[in-house]
């Protein structure tokens, strides 16, 4: 087993010299022994846990299959070994002290006054912990099951940021609010099971605990890019076992996740401490549901006429089905964006399903915040809970004064929209990826370090308290409103890589606890991205080489018609070369390169196909500073046509996250891989460029030789480059091996690509 302490190289550009702080910030901390440090490389390899302690399970939370403390210690271990290179022991015990002189790392109880640990509001918190570290060992006393896992996070940052060694501490820490969480739209796109996971994983490092499953919508009805609303894409992500159900999938039974799937899903979080809440959208972005019965669609057709004796029925019974599936005491119902005028008919229906759903499943109802004016002064049940998203839809001061619990998705810094930005489409304008500036200064404001009382960012003086009861905590969401073909799976976790930390921290912290360092977060959340333990989203890549190039490959005379290369994905940055002599396929877990017979150069990614296109030199090097990625069609030197590529000839894909996969041929830009995105209303339509993995698990064909480097680098360029200008992924020298784990600044501050 290999451990990753980083001993003499940097991880991405920032020196292993230059301390990490733990994102976030341990709420109450002190060196008292800053003259001793632990390292797992000294003393014994066991992790001990009260026995009494190991039973307990949080019943304050909201999944249903709360782990034990034991459950946790298990999970803990696991990482342990992955990030320490050691196998460890895990013993229950009679009984712990935190004073013992025994080495080794000590699970318990928290040992002072569990009304000490708090949420902002006051209310105790079973996520609270503390932290004793000295030479000898460590000792985690959580307030629940929880806070003893989120302690674990707290000394796996602590460890790696120490390259092995903690320098000694005591600290007590619990976080502001209860919900901490991220959401991602599986309505306009699949999401595999295994990809889920991983970023569950990530998320649990930053201690976000919830992932809000968007996972039924549909296609915006306003982009023109269909000849007819039956044919608009929608989607629906789970597998009925109810057969007489599956009308609401449209054929797509292989893009769906089954009951095992999900229930796999929901357990993996959960070990990790967080809870899938899912969301089935209706009455609006229904279209999954209309194109099934037409009959149920007012005029917009992806919106439910309430009114016919049908809708309520079909929608229960969709419920029906899998409210059994949901491990959680909360579930969410859309009910976002329909009708103004049709208000009382769409409260009645919240209503309705929030009853139903609570006398069938003994679950509370969460609904999006819309605005629906009623003429017969009907309201919202006060037990459903509100996720304001946009002022016009909801007011969250409000809604506290009338007595609902509320979450904060406010979309001027909770949202962003995968690929491109929502210009020109109005009134809301998304970045792709998330805006970092909007937390370190809300409301535009300079050091103004935003939390999740924080909504208003016009009228300041229009925010909740900080110990406000009914203000649950904050979600971030990514929306797929261009479509399913516009991103891959991982451009996912590009967009929300930053903010899902970012987020976590500061509804972690609160007001109350320590600031994050403007100038220094960046570099630490690339630091810890690709270490978070059981996930792999940057897919870093191990060689045997320490060099900057990762990998070197020659076909030999014992080599068949298929190689099998067994390097699975290269994340970003990359260069890969080729030496084609004839058609080939190359592929990896996250997608395939082929070349056929008649030249035609396509990645295929999520059953998509992307072929080259022809794109100017200009146009491929140089970024819109407004919407980077992007080429409007009225503004570009391009012909965007399929290249034909012909052989033998050397080809080199360079790719970033802002520049995407560009294809130079024979040392001379041809274009890149990239995707029509239509405009809507506004009718400005726009090519995105796409963002592929180096597929690298199997090769069959005419490809002679290849040859991977770690960095975004052009082949036609001058070999000097500009001093100073980090050129993206960096070979890491691990301590205790001589493979090479590889990395590259992927988010909204990617490197240059020079040319």
């Amino acid at each position: 087993m290999v451990r990753i302490w980083l001993a003499t190289a940097s991880l991405l550009v920032a020196p292993l010299t230059k301390a990490h702080d733990p994102i976030p910030p341990i709420l109450e901390s002190a060196a008292s022994f800053v003259e001793e440090t632990w390292s797992p490389d000294a003393g014994q390899k066991i992790i001990y846990i009260d026995d009494k302690f190991a039973s307990v399970s949080d019943t304050d939370e909201l999944t249903l299959i709360p782990p034990t403390a034991h459950d946790f210690a298990k999970t803990f271990q696991d990482d342990l070994a992955q990030v320490t290179g050691y196998n460890w022991t895990l013993k229950r015990v009679d009984k712990l002290s935190p004073n013992t002189n025994s080495s080794g790392i000590f699970l318990s109880s928290y040992t002072g006054d569990a009304s000490d640990l708090t949420y902002e509001n006051g209310k105790s918190s079973s996520e609270g912990y503390e932290i004793q570290i000295n030479k000898r060992r460590v000792f985690i006393g959580g307030n629940g099951a929880r806070g003893m896992w989120w302690g674990t996070r707290t000394l796996m940052q602590l460890l790696l940021a120490g390259n092995g060694t903690v320098s000694g501490t005591i600290g007590t820490d619990a976080p502001a609010y209860a919900t901490r969480g991220y959401m991602l739209d599986a309505g306009r796109k699949w999401y595999s099971k295994d990809f889920l996971k991983e970023l569950c994983s990530y998320a649990s490092f930053f201690k976000m605990n919830e992932f809000h499953y968007h996972l039924s919508d549909n296609y915006p009805l306003n982009r023109g890019k269909n000849e007819t609303w039956r044919d608009v894409y929608s989607h629906f992500s789970l597998l009925p076992e109810d057969k007489s159900l599956r009308g609401i999938l449209h054929g797509r039974e292989n893009e769906t996740l089954s009951k095992d799937d999900f229930a796999d899903l929901q357990s993996h979080c959960v070990s990790r401490g967080v809870t899938v809440i899912p969301e089935i959208e209706a009455p609006g972005h229904s279209l999954y549901l209309t194109k099934w019965k037409p009959e149920l669609a007012l005029p917009k057709k992806d919106l439910l006429n309430l009114t016919h004796p049908d809708t309520l029925p079909t929608v229960q019974k969709i419920w029906s089905e899998f409210l059994p599936w949901f491990e959680t005491k909360e579930v969410h119902i859309g009910a976002d964006e329909y009708d103004a005028e049709l208000a009382d008919d769409y409260i009645t229906f919240v209503n309705k399903m929030s009853r139903f759903i609570n006398s069938t499943a003994e679950k509370r109802s969460r609904i999006w915040g819309t605005y629906e004016p009623s003429k017969r002064n009907q309201t919202i049940d006060k037990d459903v809970i509100i996720q304001h998203w946009q002022y016009g839809q909801s007011d969250p001061v409000q809604l506290v004064k009338d007595g609902y619990d509320v979450i904060n998705s406010e979309d001027w810094w909770a949202y962003t929209s995968l690929k491109n930005d929502h210009m020109p489409i109005l009134p809301a304008k998304y970045p792709q990826f998330f805006n970092e500036n909007r937390v370190f200064n809300f409301a535009n404001k300079e050091d103004w370090q935003w939390t999740a009382t924080d909504f208003n960012p016009v009228n300041t003086s229009l925010q909740l308290k900080e110990n406000e009861a009914l203000l649950r905590g904050a979600t971030l969401a990514a929306w797929n409103d261009n479509g399913p073909d516009a991103s891959t799976q991982l451009e996912a976790y590009y967009s929300m890589r930053r903010g899902i930390a970012l987020v976590g921290a500061r509804a972690w912290s609160g007001s109350r606890g320590p600031q994050l360092l403007e100038e220094t977060t960046d570099t630490s959340i690339d630091f810890y991205s690709p270490l978070a333990p059981d996930q792999n989203l940057d897919r870093v890549l191990a060689s045997t080489k320490d060099s900057k190039v990762l990998l070197s490959w020659s076909r030999s005379s014992s080599d068949g018609e298929q190689v099998h290369l067994g390097h699975g994905s290269k994340g970003m940055n990359y260069t890969l070369t080729l030496s084609v002599s004839g058609p080939f396929t190359l592929s990896g877990p996250d997608n395939s390169l082929s070349l056929d017979e008649d030249g035609s150069f396509v990645f295929t990614s999520d059953v998509w196909e992307y072929p080259l296109r022809q794109v100017s030199e200009e146009d491929a090097r140089e970024l819109d500073p407004g919407h980077p990625g992007r080429i409007w069609v009225n503004a570009s030197s391009s012909t965007h046509e399929p290249v034909t590529v012909s052989t033998p000839n050397t080809i080199t894909l360079v790719t970033d996250v802002l520049h995407g996969t560009v294809v130079l041929i024979d040392g001379e830009v041809v274009g890149r891989f990239e995707v029509f995105v239509y405009g809507g209303r506004n009718t400005q339509f726009s090519w995105s460029q796409m963002t592929f993995v180096a597929p690298l698990e199997k090769l069959e064909g005419g490809v002679d030789q290849l040859t991977l480097n770690g960095s975004a680098q052009f082949a036609k360029v001058d070999k000097s480059e500009p001093s100073g200008v980090p050129q993206g992924s960096q070979a890491v020298t691990c301590a205790a091996s001589p493979i090479l784990v590889t990395t590259g600044l992927i988010g909204a501050s990617l490197l240059a690509v020079y040319f």
